[in-house]
């Protein structure tokens, strides 16, 4: 790190992209923030819908040291997921290829892209990709765009990031849907809670990337970030429920319409392998699983009433 650095964060109105951007103003590092959405401080620019002569210019006049691509599409159907998870990914590269061939592309991937592993296993890099749903085939053909870039010479690495939890926990994720319907009903509808994941805190994730992106070294093509220890979904989901006091009770069976992640009969457990990352970067998640959904209810945006929207 030389302190001349310049991030370009693109994704950064999301639940990760927002973190990553707080997380350079608390140390003073200069960034630029980008967005789809129109709030400010950030600009506003959609990778998959915008035009190349317009990304061309944003990214020469700010002319990066570093782009994260925390951008993602995490639901709606096959063609949603596409575009926001392969062809925005695309026209990064391309614009980074004409006008900032010389900065790093930190490109956030999913553990969805590894799909499952035996029970009790961790995933490591090298783990055989078997994603199990749309969303986990978009995300690892995003993430073969900017391993194929680095192969022909780019600065480029994948940070593949497994369950991301914490305060603000977005509607598209499990604890999301939970903080939302315990505000909201004493019934909580969710889908097959069997599932077995590796939860790792929003504020972790983010160190995470600012750890690789701002490293001295070359860093691997990918890597992990996990918290290294596999949770019952069901169990999660009681935590959770217990800490907001509201007794509400789970019927488990009914998918969420949004939900694009990898279903549990499909991929029953994932764990992730990090040892990687604390190796090149010294990264190593610092908030436990509890301190985290502790985070998610107490921070939690607080559900309106229908009918104060009248």
């Amino acid at each position: 790190m030389t302190g001349s650095e310049r991030v370009m964060v693109f994704g950064a109105g999301g639940f990760l992209g927002a973190r990553i951007c707080a997380l350079l103003s608390e140390r003073g590092i200069e960034h630029r923030g980008m967005t789809r959405s129109t709030g400010d401080p950030h600009r506003r620019f959609d990778l998959a819908t915008g035009h190349c002569y317009a990304l061309d210019a944003l990214v020469a006049m700010y002319k990066p040291t570093v782009i994260v691509n925390a951008a993602a599409a995490t639901h709606g159907d096959t063609v949603a997921l596409t575009r926001g998870n392969v062809v925005a990914v695309e026209a990064l590269l391309s614009a980074m290829q004409r006008t900032a061939n010389n900065a790093r592309l930190v490109q956030l991937g999913s553990a969805a892209e590894y799909g499952g592993a035996p029970q009790g296993t961790s995933q490591d890099e090298q783990a055989e990709p078997r994603p199990g749903a749309a969303y986990g085939f978009t995300k690892l053909a995003g993430s073969e765009l900017v391993l194929r870039a680095r192969r022909n010479g780019a600065d480029a690495v994948v940070v593949r990031s497994f369950n991301i939890s914490g305060p603000g926990s977005p509607a598209s994720t499990l604890l999301g849907r939970v903080v939302r319907q315990v505000q909201e009903t004493d019934t909580l509808q969710m889908g097959s809670l069997e599932a077995w994941r590796d939860y790792v805190d929003v504020r972790d994730v983010a160190e995470a990337v600012l750890a690789v992106a701002l490293t001295d070294e070359k860093p691997p093509p990918v890597l992990n970030v996990g918290s290294g220890q596999a949770a019952l979904a069901r169990d999660v989901v009681r935590r959770l429920i217990e800490l907001s006091g509201t007794g509400a009770k789970v019927v488990e069976g009914t998918v969420h319409a949004g939900h694009a992640g990898s279903p549990a009969d499909s991929v029953p457990w994932q764990q992730a392998d990090t040892r990687l990352i604390e190796k090149m970067v010294g990264w190593a998640p610092r908030i436990s699983l509890d301190e985290s959904l502790t985070a998610t209810w107490e921070e939690r945006e607080v559900a309106v009433p229908q009918e104060a929207h009248a």
